[in-house]
C-alpha cells in the first residue's frame, strides 16, 4: 500500500520490490462490514476509526479466489492456500486503503474537528432499496445502504475513488497473479445489482531499506525498533477469536524464522539464531510515533473510585485507611504514570463454509505503533537487522488475508548496554516483570511462587515489603500457551507469572542494581524480562494530561473539503429559507415558469458572477416591457438574497436552488388553481 520508509543512521540503501493491487471504482461500492448503524442504516460499510472507507483483505482474497477460478487457473490452492494445511499459499494481501490514506490519517489525527462521522460523510451517502411484489413495494422491504461514493471527494470531482492493497506473492506467481486480477470486475455487498464495478491491476514499484551502519561493533549488539500497525492484528490467545495486547516475541521469531528460510536451510547456523538462547527477542509494547517506551502496568499502580489520577501504592500513606487504590489490572505505563491501553475492535466475519455462519473477531485496530528490541551476538543481530529490514512485516493471525500488516518506521542498531542504578542501604526498589516469566521447578514444571521468583532474582536474603503495614508485593498469573502450525495442534498450555507482577526489596546494603535481568527459560521468545526500578523513580500520582494535539496552521485537504461542504450546506439552507419566505413575491405572474428557465440560462452560461449581472442589466433594457419587468423583478431576488456574498464560490448554485423552488411553487400554485 504505502512504500516503507525508515529512520537509521546508516546511509547505504538497497532497492526491493513492492507488489500492490490497484483497485479503481467504476461504480458505487457497498464493503459490507456485516454491521448496522442504529436504526439508519440497515447494511453499513467498513472504515476504520477515523472514519475512512476500507475493503477488507479477506474479501479481496475470496473475490479473487473466484476470479481465479472462473479463468480456470492451474494454481489456485498454490496461490490461495488450502485450509487445514501447514503452510499457507503464497498470496498475502492487506486490506485495500484509499489512495494517499497514511496523510489522511495524520490529519485526522491532529485535529479534534475531524470526527470520523464527518469524514465517512466524504466518502460515502445512504442509498434505499425495496423489493418488488406484484409490480409494487413489498412490505416492510425498505432497507437503507450505505454505499462508497464512485468519485473521490477531492479534485474536481470527476477523479475515480482508488484504493490500494499491498501484495506478498511469489514470483513464480506474478504473471497468473495479474490474470486473475484483470478477470476480477465485481466487489462487495450486491455486486451483481449495480454495486461494486471495479478495474483491478497489479503493479511492482520499488522500495528502499538501510543496511547496517558500518561503524557498528561491540560483541553484543540491541536493535531498537518501531512498527506502525497498516491493518488490524490479532496475536492469539487462549480464546481463539480474541487478541492479546501487545505483540509477542514468538512472533517476531515466526516472522525473522520464515524470512530466513526463504533464501537459506535450516542449518546449524539457523538453529544458534532462532533455537538457542544466542538471541532475545522481546516483546512490542504499545508507543507512539516517537517512539516512547512504556511497559506493562505495574500491579502497585491503581485509582482511586472517582477520580482520573492514578496512585502509585508503594508511596501511597500507610496510614491513610480511608482511601482504597484499585490496583489496574491490564494497561501499560511509564514512570510518569501515564497509563495506556491499545484501542481493540472486533469485526464481523461470515464464513462460506456449509454451516454458513457470521461470526467476529477481536482485534488491536491500525494505525498504533509497537515498540520492541532484538539483543544478542553482533554476528547475528547484523543478519536479523537487515531480514528485518527488508521483509514485509505480518504479526498474528490471518496473515495472508486482511489481518497483520505492519510497516517499520524507526530502527536502530547499537551495542547492548545494561544502564545501573546505585542503591543506599534501606532504600527500596522494585522487581517488575515486564514480560511473563517461566521459572523451572526441576520437577518438569514451573515455578510460580514469589520465592522462587526471589531466588532467580539471586536476592534470596532479601525480605519482601520489611517493615512494612501493608504488602505491596504481589504476583499475578495467566495461562501460557500456543499452536503449532508445522503439526496442527495445540502446544501444552502452562501456569506462568504473568506480566504486571512486582515484588518490593528493601536494600540491606549499599549495591548496584542494574535496569534489566532475565531469569527462567525461554528467554529468546519473549519471557523473564524483569525490569528493576527505584521505588523513587516511579511518582507517586499521575498528572493530569493536559497535552493537546499539535495542529497544523496550515489547511489539509480534509480540513479545506470540510470547510467547503459546511459551506454548500449553510449555502442550501439560506436558499432554501429564503425561497420560503419569499414565496409571495414570485406568485404572481410577474415571473412565469419560462422566464425562469431562461434566468436558469443566464446563470449558467455566465462565468463570474460579474457577467451575470452585466447580462442582467443588458437585458432589462429590452424594448418587450413584460420581460423587462421580469428582469428587474428577478433582478431585485438575486439582491434581496445576498448571492453576492457567494460571487467567489457557489453563487451558481445558490441561484439555481432558489430558481428550481421557485419553478417548483410555480408549479405547485397552478396545480392548486386548477
Amino acid at each position: 500500500m504505502i512504500s516503507q520508509s525508515f529512520m537509521t543512521s546508516g546511509s547505504e540503501r538497497k532497492v526491493n520490490e513492492l507488489s500492490r493491487l490497484k483497485i479503481t471504482l467504476k461504480s458505487d461500492l457497498c464493503s459490507a462490514s456485516g454491521d448496522g448503524f442504529s436504526s439508519l442504516i440497515d447494511t453499513d460499510v467498513s472504515y476504520d476509526k477515523f472514519g475512512f472507507p476500507y475493503i477488507g483483505g479477506r474479501r479481496l482474497k475470496g473475490c479473487l479466489r473466484e476470479a481465479a477460478v472462473q479463468i480456470g487457473s492451474d494454481y489456485i490452492d498454490e496461490i490461495f492456500g488450502v485450509s487445514g494445511r501447514a503452510y499457507s499459499g503464497s498470496l498475502r494481501i492487506s486490506d485495500a486503503r484509499i489512495s494517499g490514506i497514511e496523510k489522511l490519517w495524520d490529519e485526522a489525527a491532529a485535529d479534534d474537528k475531524l470526527n470520523a462521522e464527518k469524514n465517512l460523510s466524504l466518502f460515502t451517502y445512504t442509498r434505499a432499496s425495496t423489493a418488488i411484489e406484484n409490480d409494487t413495494a413489498k412490505d416492510n422491504s425498505l432497507r437503507f445502504t450505505r454505499v462508497i461514493r464512485h468519485y473521490s471527494p477531492f479534485g474536481d470531482g470527476n477523479e475515480e475513488l482508488v484504493f490500494y492493497a499491498d501484495v506478498s506473492i511469489g514470483k513464480e506467481y506474478e504473471k497468473e497473479f495479474a490474470d486473475i486480477c484483470r478477470a476480477l470486475r465485481n466487489i462487495g455487498y450486491k455486486r451483481n445489482r449495480g454495486f461494486g464495478a471495479v478495474k483491478c491491476e497489479f503493479i511492482c514499484e520499488e522500495q528502499i531499506f538501510p543496511f547496517i551502519p558500518e561503524n557498528t561493533d561491540g560483541d553484543e549488539l540491541q536493535i531498537e525498533y518501531t512498527v506502525r500497525l497498516e491493518s488490524n492484528v490479532m496475536i492469539s490467545m487462549k480464546k481463539s477469536n480474541d487478541t492479546a495486547d501487545y505483540i509477542t516475541g514468538t512472533s517476531v521469531i515466526g516472522l525473522l524464522a520464515g524470512e530466513y528460510l526463504k533464501n537459506s536451510d535450516a542449518d546449524s547456523r539457523f538453529e544458534e539464531i532462532f533455537l538457542k538462547n544466542n538471541v532475545r527477542f522481546s516483546n512490542l509494547y504499545i508507543s507512539d510515533r516517537n517512539g516512547r517506551d512504556y511497559f506493562p502496568a505495574p500491579v502497585i499502580i491503581g485509582k482511586i473510585k472517582g477520580e482520573s489520577n492514578y496512585y502509585n501504592i508503594l508511596r501511597f500513606d500507610d496510614t491513610d485507611e480511608k482511601k482504597i487504590i484499585k490496583p489496574l489490572k491490564s494497561g501499560f505505563c511509564d514512570y510518569d504514570l501515564n497509563v495506556v491501553s491499545p484501542v481493540t475492535e472486533t469485526i464481523y466475519h461470515h464464513s462460506k463454509t456449509d454451516n454458513s455462519t457470521l461470526y467476529t473477531q477481536t482485534s488491536i485496530c491500525s494505525d498504533q505503533y509497537f515498540k520492541g528490541t532484538i539483543t544478542g551476538k553482533a554476528e547475528y543481530i547484523k543478519e536479523l537487522y537487515e531480514l528485518l529490514c527488508k521483509c514485509d512485516i505480518c504479526f498474528g493471525k490471518s496473515r495472508s488475508a486482511q489481518y497483520s500488516r505492519c510497516r517499520l518506521v524507526k530502527s536502530s542498531i547499537k551495542n547492548a548496554v545494561v544502564n545501573e542504578n546505585k542503591l543506599r542501604a534501606g532504600e527500596r526498589f522494585i522487581a517488575l516483570a515486564v514480560s511473563d516469566i517461566l521459572i523451572p521447578d526441576g520437577m518438569g514444571g514451573y515455578d510460580i511462587t514469589a520465592d522462587g521468583m526471589r531466588e532467580a532474582l539471586g536476592y534470596k536474603n532479601l525480605e519482601f515489603d520489611k517493615d512494612r503495614s501493608r504488602k505491596r508485593s504481589a504476583l499475578k498469573y495467566k495461562t501460557v500457551s500456543g499452536f503449532n502450525t508445522q503439526w496442527n495442534m495445540q502446544k501444552p498450555s502452562v501456569r506462568a507469572i504473568a506480566s504486571g507482577s512486582a515484588l518490593i526489596f528493601t536494600a540491606k546494603e549499599d549495591m548496584i542494581l542494574p535496569e534489566i535481568k532475565y531469569i527462567g527459560t525461554k528467554q529468546n521468545e519473549g519471557f523473564g524480562k524483569v525490569m528493576l526500578i527505584p521505588a523513587d523513580k516511579l511518582k507517586s500520582v499521575s498528572e493530569k494530561n493536559t497535552d493537546k494535539k499539535n495542529v497544523s496552521t496550515e489547511k489539509g485537504q480534509l480540513s479545506e473539503l470540510l470547510e467547503k461542504n459546511e459551506m454548500l450546506m449553510n449555502m442550501r439552507k439560506e436558499a432554501i429559507r429564503f425561497a420560503e419566505e419569499n414565496e409571495a413575491a414570485y406568485s404572481d405572474n410577474t415571473i412565469t415558469k419560462s422566464q425562469v428557465g431562461r434566468f436558469v440560462l443566464f446563470v449558467k452560461h455566465s462565468g463570474t458572477f460579474d457577467e451575470f449581472t452585466e447580462l442582467l442589466k443588458s437585458d432589462i433594457n429590452d424594448n418587450k416591457e413584460h420581460r423587462s419587468s421580469s428582469v428587474a423583478a428577478f433582478e431585485k431576488i438575486v439582491e434581496k438574497s445576498d448571492a453576492e456574498k457567494y460571487r467567489n464560490t457557489v453563487w451558481k448554485d445558490y441561484l439555481l436552488l432558489i430558481l428550481t423552488l421557485i419553478k417548483y411553487y410555480k408549479r405547485r400554485e397552478k396545480n392548486d388553481n386548477e
